[in-house]
């Protein structure tokens, strides 16, 4: 009887680990699909007509946030 055991529990075992390869094998297929698709896919539009226009680098005063603080008692009045 434990040898029974002992032989279910491997093919359990076995069998859990074919469905974790299979699973890999399946992504790896995915992932080499896509990235074929990606080499031989054209681009959706013309392509863009000069460089992009820089942002600038330093924060404007106008674009700081101001923060106003307002000082709350420890012990609320009334409790």
């Amino acid at each position: 009887m434990r040898f029974l055991h002992l032989i279910i529990a491997g093919l359990i075992a076995l069998t859990a680990m074919a469905a974790v390869f299979f699973a890999a094998i399946v992504v790896v297929f995915t992932g080499v699909a896509g990235y074929v698709v990606q080499l031989f896919r054209r681009p959706a539009g013309p392509p863009p007509a000069g460089p992009a226009p820089r942002r600038p680098t330093r924060m404007q005063m106008d674009d700081a946030i101001d923060v106003v603080t307002t000082k709350v008692p420890a012990d609320p009045p009334g409790r």
